[in-house]
This record gives C-alpha cells, sequence and structure tokens, in this order.
C-alpha cells in the first residue's frame, strides 16, 4: 500500500508539473490583453482618444485613421464592467485624454457579466494579463488551463512560437482587432444560418443583466464627466438581415437607456446599426465588420464627430 501510494504521488507531481510547464508556455504567447496593457503603461500619457468596448469596436474602429494619438482598449466580449475598470486604472496616467468612444449594442447591454456567461474563461485573460482584480483569487479565473478547448488551441500555437519565435497578434499596433479580412468573411449561405443562429440567441429582455451593465456604464460616463472628457457612444453597423430578427424590445430598450444618459450626461450619440451604406463585403459575420467595413466605418465616424 505504501508503494502504491508513492507510485501516485509521483505520477501526480508529474502531472502536476507537465500542467504548470503548459501553463507558463501558454502565458507565454502574445496575445491581445497583455500587449495591450504593457502598450498603455508605457504610453497612456500620450492618449488623446479611448476606444472601450467588445468586439464591434475591436474590429470596427482603426484608431490609427479615426483620429490623432487614438488607442483602442477594446477587446472580445469587453462588458462595461471591464470597460469601466480599464478607464478608472488608466485615467490618472492618461493626463492628455480628451475623448472617449464606447459602444452601446443590443450585446453589451443585455449580456450577463463575463464570468457568468458562455464566455467566462475571458476573465482569466483580464486577471493574468491586465491585473483586472474583478474576480478575486477564484483559480477558475486565473488560469489559462481552466478551459481546455482554448487551452488547447493556444497551447499549439504558443509551441509553434517557442519554436520559431514567430506569432501572430491578434491586433494591429494600435488594439485594432485586424483577424477580420474579407478573405475570411462568411458569405452566402453560411451568412444567413449564422444571421438566423445569432439572432436566435440575442432574445428577450433579462432586467437583472440590464441593471448591472447600465451601472457599470453609467460609472464610466460618470468618470468622464468628472474629468471633463468627452464622450461619443455608438452603435456600430450590423447586418440587417440580422437586426431583423433580433428580438425588437432590445432595440427600444437600448434607445431607452442612451436616452437617459444623453440627457444626464450630455454624451452624443451616433447610431449605425441599420446604416445603408454597409453591404456584403463590409460584413465579417452578421454583427461584426469586416476590415473594409471597418475602413468605412472608421472614415464615417471621423468625419460625424470632426
Amino acid at each position: 500500500m505504501k508503494r502504491y501510494l508513492t507510485y501516485v504521488t509521483i505520477f501526480a507531481c508529474i502531472i502536476a508539473v507537465l500542467l504548470a510547464a503548459g501553463e507558463a508556455i501558454v502565458r507565454h504567447y502574445p496575445n491581445s490583453y497583455q500587449y495591450k496593457c504593457e502598450w498603455m503603461d508605457h504610453n497612456a500619457s500620450q492618449v488623446k482618444t479611448l476606444v472601450l468596448g467588445g468586439s464591434h469596436t475591436y474590429y470596427g474602429i482603426i484608431p490609427s485613421e479615426l483620429a490623432d494619438s487614438t488607442f483602442s482598449l477594446a477587446n472580445v466580449t469587453q462588458h462595461p464592467e471591464h470597460d469601466y475598470w480599464l478607464l478608472q486604472h488608466y485615467i490618472d496616467n492618461c493626463t492628455h485624454l480628451n475623448t472617449v468612444i464606447l459602444p452601446v449594442d443590443e450585446t453589451n447591454l443585455f449580456e450577463p457579466a463575463l464570468a457568468d456567461g458562455d464566455e467566462w474563461f475571458r476573465c482569466a485573460y483580464y486577471n493574468i494579463y491586465m491585473g483586472c482584480d474583478l474576480n478575486g483569487s477564484n483559480p477558475i479565473y486565473n488560469l489559462e488551463i481552466a478551459n481546455l478547448p482554448t487551452f488547447n488551441r493556444k497551447f499549439k500555437a504558443a509551441l509553434d512560437y517557442a519554436l520559431t519565435g514567430q506569432a501572430t497578434l491578434d491586433c494591429d499596433s494600435l488594439g485594432f482587432g485586424n483577424g477580420f479580412t474579407v478573405k475570411n468573411a462568411m458569405k452566402g449561405k453560411s451568412l444567413h444560418i449564422n444571421a438566423i443562429s445569432k439572432a436566435e440567441r440575442h432574445q428577450g429582455v433579462d432586467s437583472t443583466c440590464i441593471a448591472h451593465n447600465e451601472l457599470y456604464l453609467d460609472k464610466t460616463l460618470a468618470l468622464c464627466h468628472e474629468r471633463g472628457i468627452r464622450v461619443i457612444m455608438v452603435t456600430p453597423p450590423m447586418l440587417k438581415e440580422y437586426t431583423d430578427k433580433v428580438d425588437p424590445q432590445r432595440f427600444v430598450t437600448l434607445q431607452t437607456i442612451v436616452k437617459k444618459f444623453v440627457a444626464k450626461y450630455g454624451v452624443e450619440y451616433y447610431d449605425n446599426l441599420n446604416d445603408a451604406r454597409f453591404q456584403g463585403v463590409d460584413f465579417h459575420d452578421p454583427d461584426h465588420l469586416s476590415v473594409q467595413g471597418a475602413h468605412k466605418y472608421t472614415a464615417i465616424l471621423k468625419d460625424t464627430i470632426k
């Protein structure tokens, strides 16, 4: 029995060492969260315009084409609570910040907190790479390996990086998510099917989720108001075939919330949700712009806010 326990202990130690090595390898692989954190640590004082939000602004607004000294702190599935944490974390160092661009759409206002949603594993990215302590010391939100499917995918890429020293960062030097090219965009039937599938997931209005997201949106706007920072709220373009199938009550609620904040803080709001200028190759999928669409949207936004 004693020998058996010894073997089990040795085996467990080997597994633990392998898992720790795998975690270290994956963490060493470059990613947009770590890049943006390090960039802001060194360059926050240069930023005049800051883009926040989730994937719709991450893939939809190109900082280098929008305005002088613009940087995007947006990231995939970034919720209002993380927008607020990041702004609060960096604002004292953003000594020249005069404009914040903030998205409001049918996802970021109506989804549950990141830790409670389908992409809960992204909490670890904020904790590990950006020092964001919203989820405390819970190991599941502090380990890459906590979600095996994403860990395995990143581990393969990290091994190639360890061997070749070559890695493809998800964003450009100013934080724009440049992976949604026209070449890899959805087309035809697949785009139609995806529009229906996504719209089916975006039905109903959960007052608990809205209250949570609205609270952090209000905190962000209040912080900007206190500092005399101009806030521009935007709803980026989405495929009409998709928006037509989303629960219309969401859009009614969204507009009600926006009007309240416009009245309360005097923020500007620009709605391009069903902008007819965006068609076909402008979209990567039903609710995200392709790089081509991002060029077009950024140019329109620049013209509008100027």
